[in-house]
């Protein structure tokens, strides 16, 4: 595991701790980092932020996760014996000493950059974007479903096999061509994806995922009612981003929260998302997909709407297109 801790010293990251370490033992090891007795330790994460007040529940049974960003806060309770005293063989087993240290970050996790952010329950939702390169869906829930924005072809593959074995509902008719030429175009680093897409990663994963439209607002919430968390990710007409929640406006996307209990406060995430796409439209930062024009810069010919894109480059082959 890998867990992003900001604490009154500044921001640090703690690796290889394990799921099976306990609250306490994670508490001594940011207090060794930080200089003061464990017993001062307040520990909080999650959404809506809760502190974690079971010294006794290991890592995995208090809900931690592998990239979560937890907050320290450093409290006047007494001295009091150091924790590592009351664990038992077992428990100290588990705690290696190359896995109790806390090491500065010194890259972002993945690769999306800091964009506009609204202010919400728990801190900033923060729009994070991903390289337009035909893979933004692919990047962008790589980032919020792993905090890992290279993983499209694997990805891309997850899709691919889930076409394969069913052909029932992934019909030639369903994905508008045979299976086998979609299965074939649908690995292609140059090909991007869609609602289908989505809708097979909610499955995949057991997660709601929530697409904002940046022009009309709405929210489309594949696999809504299914699943106890949900990711968030926007969509400017031709081009995916990511959205996370930071504890400041301007913090680094090492803090990011992606994942969230989807029953948040009244649904406070998703207010916010549609400010954060009302924000973006104002700016015109989408694209009317049902109107605008496009040029094939492989055979130069002309197009209008995604639609056309979509139909001219599966009879054809050619992903390479510009606006105009």
């Amino acid at each position: 595991m890998r867990l992003r801790v900001r604490h009154p010293n500044g921001a640090s990251t703690l690796d290889s701790v394990t799921p099976e370490q306990t609250i306490a033992t994670l508490k001594e090891i940011i207090a060794t980092e930080i200089g003061v007795p464990w017993q001062q330790i307040e520990v909080a994460g999650g959404y809506p932020p809760r502190k974690y007040t079971n010294d006794a529940d290991t890592l995995k049974v208090a809900g931690i996760r592998n990239g979560d960003a937890l907050n320290v806060k450093v409290t006047d309770a007494p001295a009091q014996p150091a924790p590592s005293t009351s664990l038992n063989q077992s428990q100290q087993q588990q705690q290696p000493p190359q896995q109790r240290t806390l090491q500065q970050p010194t890259e972002s996790l993945g690769s999306a950059d800091v964009g506009e952010a609204v202010e919400t329950s728990g801190g900033y939702l923060a729009l994070r974007t991903v390289p337009d390169d035909n893979s933004c869906l692919f990047r962008a829930l790589g980032y919020v479903l792993s905090r890992d924005t290279s993983m499209s072809q694997e990805l891309r593959s997850v899709i691919a096999a889930t076409i394969q074995e069913d052909p029932v509902v992934y019909s030639d008719a369903t994905l508008g061509q045979s299976r086998e030429q979609y299965i074939d175009w649908i690995r292609k680093n140059s090909s991007w994806g869609g609602a289908i897409e989505i809708s097979i990663f909610s499955k995949h994963f057991d997660i709601e995922i929530d697409s904002i439209d940046v022009q009309t607002g709405r929210i489309d919430r594949f696999g809504e009612g299914s699943y106890s968390e949900r990711v968030l990710i926007i969509y400017s007409g031709i081009h995916y981003d990511a959205l996370a929640l930071a504890p400041m406006a301007d913090a680094p996307a090492d803090f990011d929260q992606t994942r969230f209990p989807v029953d948040d406060d009244h649904n406070s995430l998703l207010e916010a998302a549609k400010k954060l796409a009302g924000i973006l439209r104002q700016k015109r930062k989408f694209t009317d997909v049902a109107n605008f024009t496009l040029k094939c810069n492989q055979c130069l010919q002309g197009l209008v709407g995604e639609k056309d894109a979509r139909e001219h480059a599966t009879a054809t082959g050619h992903t390479h297109f510009v606006e105009y």
